[in-house]
């Protein structure tokens, strides 16, 4: 406990300065968030899966992610369909092994999976031709999905008794799931005041209600994937917490959907 509460006090106010400034100080950060994450799911595939090309993978996350930073929604689609185009190529030329869809669906689900909705934490700090507004936007869809990590984790193990998955994470429980759904609906409610973010109390409390699920389904597909490989973390690149997956997985879920219920639904 003790190592992820240091770990915290020393990434959270990176990560809300890089948010705050914005710029290249923030697509950096994505970036190398992307490629980490990149690394740790190629490294995840089941026996007989790969090994990756990690330098293709690397190529596609960096094109969407900047995708992202141009907020070009065409250009994403483009770069995934040229993506798809090159891990046939590889598989074609170079691939010797037996699972040819399974290795397919890590090579190209794996950078889409992290490439697709990390560039849209970029495109989220662009609202507003990246003003305030953006800057206000990318804040809360992050403190709302660690508000359903943080109220989950604690009233799980304060007074969780009924596990949610065993079969995919043991240390999940129910109480703890609708523990996390609440502080989603009750941040994204205090934060719609507290940014000013152009919508109505009533908008902001849905898309913490959306957060408040899929924040947590995005954990349990992280959890899956584990559980597939036989491992416990990720990685260990983040000390107390393991992995950059291990911290990504709710964010992964949850950013799109805060973008497009913004932009699209709400339009902020």
């Amino acid at each position: 406990m003790r190592r992820r509460v240091l770990t915290a006090l020393v990434g959270i106010p990176i990560l809300v300065g890089a948010v705050w400034w914005g710029g290249i100080w923030l697509t950096l950060l994505v970036l190398a968030a992307a490629l980490l994450g990149l690394r740790e799911i190629y490294r995840l595939t089941p026996p007989g899966v790969g090994p990756l090309p990690l330098a293709l993978g690397a190529l596609w996350v960096a094109a969407l992610v900047l995708a992202g930073q141009a907020a070009a929604d065409p250009s994403e689609l483009l770069l995934a369909s040229v993506g798809v185009f090159l891990g046939l190529l590889w598989v074609i030329a170079f691939y010797r092994g037996s699972r040819v869809p399974a290795t397919l669906a890590y090579l190209a689900g794996g950078a889409l999976y992290i490439g697709f909705p990390l560039a849209h934490a970029l495109a989220l700090r662009h609202l507003g031709d990246g003003d305030a507004l953006g800057r206000s936007w990318l804040l809360f869809a992050l403190l709302v999905t660690f508000a359903v990590d943080t109220g989950a984790f604690f009233i799980g193990r304060s007074v969780g008794r009924h596990r949610m998955a065993p079969g995919i994470s043991p240390g999940k429980t129910w109480e703890g799931a609708v523990g996390g759904f609440l502080c989603a609906v009750v941040v994204a409610l205090a934060l719609a005041q507290l940014l000013e973010l152009r919508v109505a109390l009533w908008q902001a409390g849905a898309i913490g209600v959306v957060v408040g699920v899929v924040a947590q389904v995005g954990d349990l597909f992280e959890s899956k994937l584990k559980r597939l490989s036989q491992v416990k973390d990720s990685g260990s690149i983040i000390p107390g917490h393991g992995g950059i997956l291990d911290r990504l997985d709710s964010l992964l879920a949850a950013i799109p959907c805060v973008y497009y219920l913004a932009v699209v639904v709400f339009e902020a």
